[in-house]
């Protein structure tokens, strides 16, 4: 084994369930080896839609792992997700879920790469089968992941229920978020409640830029999120104010459905 590569590549956004990750392998003995040889490594990569304060979570998150032994490592993702869905004349959906791949996957594969030619390293994803219904039989360990250039990933998080993970979450010395990571805020698989509390600020960023990417050939805008699955609401302030209203109050029946995620297990966790 070359013990210059990583033994564990921790996939981190650094929201409740990646503190609770870096706190879980810091318990863990058996990790202090590893640990002491700088083999154990957290990698965030910058989506260029975070909160305004995420950055700072992220430099919490990043001074925890020093903390405990680990190295962070910070990617920039090229120009981020507007200068992306400008490229591509259009804004990543479900089913075309193009950011994930263009701002998570390919930068973090191409920086496994380079610190881990060899195959070496374990990843390591947050994901818990608590999270949702779709998540309810994600695997703990997979072989030769595809997505992960063909590693080995271990999601040591599968079993974990919300108390035992915001207890992680405490003992790490960081209070509970009452929400997802931020790293993509609105992300495109937002639930109405991820848009209830939008600023102004960023509601008028988000309409600046849809307005920027201006129509498609059939006459339609370019917005962020989809009409059809937001009771038909068209452009960010629309999109916030039906995410704002009650049941069918909006339209008569509209996707409450909507906010299943993304389960790629590169993203928010």
């Amino acid at each position: 084994m070359d013990t210059t590569s990583p033994a564990l590549i921790v996939s981190v956004s650094y929201g409740n369930d990646s503190i609770a990750l870096i706190q879980w392998l810091h318990e863990r003995d058996a990790l202090h080896s590893a640990r002491a040889a700088g083999r154990v490594l957290c990698v965030y990569a910058a989506t260029g839609w975070a909160s305004k304060g995420w950055p700072a979570r992220v430099e919490q998150g990043e001074a925890l792992a020093r903390r405990y032994g680990f190295t962070p490592h910070r990617i920039e993702a090229g120009g981020g997700l507007v200068q992306l869905a400008r490229s591509r004349k259009a804004w990543p959906r479900n089913g075309m879920q193009f950011c994930t791949e263009e701002l998570k996957r390919k930068p973090i594969g191409a920086w496994m790469e380079s610190v881990d030619p060899g195959l070496e390293g374990t990843v390591v994803i947050g994901i818990r089968r608590e999270e949702s219904d779709r998540r309810a039989t994600w695997p703990e360990h997979v072989e030769d992941s595809a997505p992960h250039g063909y590693r080995d990933v271990w999601s040591p998080l599968v079993r974990v229920l919300t108390a035992e993970r915001d207890a992680l979450v405490g003992r790490a010395g960081f209070d509970v978020l009452p929400h997802r990571s931020r790293e993509c805020y609105p992300c495109i698989n937002s639930a109405k409640a991820d848009l209830w509390d939008l600023p102004e600020d960023r509601i008028a960023e988000i309409e600046a830029h849809e307005t920027a990417m201006g129509i498609t050939g059939n006459g339609k805008p370019r917005t962020l999120f989809r009409p059809a699955a937001h009771g038909g609401a068209v452009g960010i302030r629309e999109v916030v104010r039906w995410a704002n209203s009650d049941r069918g109050a909006y339209s008569a029946e509209q996707g409450d459905l909507f906010g299943a995620g993304c389960d790629s297990g590169f993203c928010g966790s």
